[in-house]
């Protein structure tokens, strides 16, 4: 850490002093790059893990000129706006590919060999969003094929891909756990932190939101994209609650994943409750049935305890903001339909949507500016048709099919009972996307990357229990 971090301040004060000297950004930025390219070679985990910090920091972001080249104005603005996490990513990603040929291809290491689960079902949908360039409206196959490139493909890689094959032993998977729980613990108290100062949007309580970082709205700004985050993070906290054997850091992590969950509640976003809702109840018919009906009355107790909540947020549900997102989310709705009727096997056009609606001077009118679909069926059936939306389908029961097998695998313990909880939070990261428009980024496709990553690692640990003691 002590090399990292002089590494750091060397890095930015040379970039501070040649920046202000007007050295060129162009030769500064390759030799960024290669230093990280470098970097990355040699700590290609801690680089991992460092992507995983950054992750839900959307705010923080990279931009890189594309220069006077006419395919960078037309595929990107002149601009290559990414996040830092998605930066260090594209690196990662890179060092793991050239890892694979010199490792595994060239010296036959089976530790380098890569595993790609879902791959035949992600395939499918990758070749929906490319046929989907094909429409009879006439997209521009450049802007499809890029967001078929990215994020599309660039999720399963980057979320998916790289945890399965990167955190392939027990210790490197509980670091990952414990990067993921340690930004989630953040997060929580930075909304925390939020019930203390009134915002613009606060009329009649104070709800939980994301404070700037620094000056910028670094988890985003609106108390959605918190809850969403804190929606995920509460379930990889239990599971790594289970997994740690110290009781103490076990007290912490349960404590932990408390306040995370009282803060989601406390951003009073309805989709939140509804996804803890459904989790909670999930969990309590797949394993909990005689704990729930031992402890009846204590839940009925707490249940009582929360009614103040329960009014709330019904009077939130009845507000003149609640009803005005309403509207727009039903309009949204409608135009989607009507796109979806143009062209309804293939879609409109893989990362059109925004522009078609842009193209409704009626939604500009009464709503503004134009918005993504909320919500992922919706997005996929404007976009590429019924063919996206099956392909999506079969990714989602692959994925439950997979973790349904593993957990049946596991004899009841802590590893079960951690793989449980990441497979209910992630499923519960997929359901609050049928209601929100962050489909492709690490917030639906992590937590389905580190769930698919613990049944490797987790059953790997009970063959070893089952050899020992046969």
């Amino acid at each position: 850490m002590s090399v990292l971090s002089w590494g750091f301040f060397v890095a930015l004060s040379v970039s501070a002093i040649f920046i202000a000297l007007g050295v060129p950004l162009g030769p500064l930025l390759a030799v960024a790059v290669l230093f990280a390219f470098i970097f990355a070679f040699r700590y290609t985990y801690l680089s991992f893990y460092l992507a995983l910090f950054f992750t839900p920091f959307l705010g923080f972001l990279v931009s890189i000129p594309t220069g006077e080249l006419a395919f960078g104005k037309r595929a990107f603005g002149g601009s290559i706006d990414i996040s830092v996490a998605e930066a260090i990513l594209l690196i990662v990603l890179a060092v793991w590919a050239i890892k694979i040929l010199l490792l595994w291809v060239k010296r036959h290491d089976i530790n380098w060999r890569p595993k790609l689960p879902l791959v035949g079902s992600y395939a499918f949908l990758f070749a929906a969003h490319l046929l989907s360039a094909f429409s009879p409206l006439e997209p521009d196959p450049i802007l499809t094929t890029k967001f078929a490139l990215r994020p599309v493909l660039f999720c399963y890689l980057a979320y998916v891909a790289l945890p399965v094959n990167l955190l392939r032993s027990r210790r490197r998977f509980l670091v990952a756990l414990y990067t993921v729980v340690s930004v989630g613990t953040i997060a929580a108290l930075n909304g925390a932190a939020s019930l203390f100062f009134v915002g613009p949007e606060s009329q009649f309580l104070r709800r939980a939101h994301p404070l700037p970082i620094f000056g910028i709205p670094a988890l985003g700004d609106n108390h959605n994209l918190l809850a969403e985050l804190l929606a995920a993070t509460v379930f990889v906290t239990l599971a790594l609650a289970y997994l740690e054997k110290k009781p103490h850091i076990k007290r912490l992590l349960f404590g932990s994943a408390a306040l995370q969950l009282m803060i989601g509640l406390l951003t009073f976003s309805r989709t939140v409750w509804i996804v803890f809702l459904l989790q909670a109840a999930a969990l309590a018919f797949i394993e909990y049935r005689q704990t729930v009906k031992k402890h009846l009355s204590t839940i009925l107790a707490i249940i009582l305890l929360c009614i103040p909540l329960v009014g709330i947020m019904l009077k939130i549900g009845t507000s003149n903001v609640a009803e005005s997102s309403n509207s727009t989310r039903f309009a949204l709705i409608e135009i989607a339909w009507e796109v979806f009727k143009t062209s309804p096997l293939i879609g409109s056009g893989a990362g059109t949507f925004v522009d078609r609606v842009g193209s409704a001077q009626v939604f500009r009118l009464e709503y503004g500016e134009p918005l993504d679909s909320h919500g992922v069926i919706q997005k996929l059936a404007a976009e590429t048709g019924i063919v996206g939306v099956v392909a999506f389908i079969f990714v989602i029961i692959s994925f439950g099919r997979l973790m349904t097998r593993s957990i049946r695998r596991l004899s009841d313990g802590p590893e079960r009972n951690a793989l449980l909880y990441l497979t209910v939070g992630a499923a519960g990261s997929v359901f609050y996307q049928f209601f929100n428009t962050n489909y492709w980024t690490a917030k639906i496709w992590l937590p389905v990357g580190l769930a698919v990553a613990a049944t490797f690692v987790l059953l790997q640990k009970e063959e070893k229990d089952q050899n020992i003691f046969s």
